[in-house]
């Protein structure tokens, strides 16, 4: 399953979608799940960080970036740059205690 095969369920602002792809997301994000389902998650939350970044939603994407280092997602650079703006452009210390988090998470 690719990025690509997960995003068109996400076009739009169909909230109902978007609810039952968090809800694969949590159930992939235990450590008895299957490993495909795993691998479905991850590609699910960088979806859903792409989503947030695209539509300006800052707080949510670092709570999204958080969630993607935990389950272990292959972020790339891009997310990493504007959470960390975000991070640093934010005098909410729970903000910046999220993309804390996520790179000590990451590695």
């Amino acid at each position: 399953m690719t990025v690509a095969h997960l995003a068109a369920p996400l076009r739009g602002r169909d909230r109902k979608r978007i609810r039952s792809l968090k809800r694969l997301a949590r159930a992939g994000s235990t450590p008895a799940a299957h490993p495909a389902l795993q691998v479905q998650s991850q590609l699910i939350v960088l979806e859903l960080l792409e989503r947030s970044i695209r539509f300006g939603h800052r707080r949510l994407a670092l709570q999204r970036l958080r969630q993607a280092a935990e389950l272990g997602a292959p972020l790339r650079d891009d997310h990493w740059r504007y959470c960390q703006k975000v991070a640093e452009a934010s005098n909410d210390k729970d903000l910046c205690a999220l993309f804390v988090t996520a790179r000590r998470l990451a590695g």
